[in-house]
């Protein structure tokens, strides 16, 4: 995949995993999007955890601001997506098994 594209993807607040059925009826698809979402968003908040951690170890400010402006607006924005559609799916299942 074209990083441009990749990187404009991973930001995209809306986007869908492939396969992913907003409207699905059945409870175990939720389930599955549940499984998937929460293993995303664990590797996600490790990524921030540790950029975190980088960025306050870099020496030179300059390189610093960059890695801020740049890659650690996408780590989050990428992480809070994952968060919301995790929170999504929890509701929805919370409505498919509540029927």
């Amino acid at each position: 995949m074209d990083p441009q594209i990749a990187a404009q993807a991973a930001v995209d607040p809306d986007r869908l995993l492939e396969g992913e059925d907003p409207d699905t009826p059945h409870p175990e698809e939720a389930r599955h999007w549940i499984e998937a979402y929460t293993e995303l968003l664990t590797f996600k908040e490790r990524a921030v955890a540790t950029a975190h951690q980088s960025l306050a170890e870099m020496p030179e400010v300059d390189a610093r601001l960059e890695a801020t402006r740049t890659d650690f607006v996408v780590l989050e924005a990428e992480r809070d997506r994952l968060r919301r559609r995790l929170e999504f799916w929890k509701r929805r299942h919370l409505d498919l098994t509540a029927k």
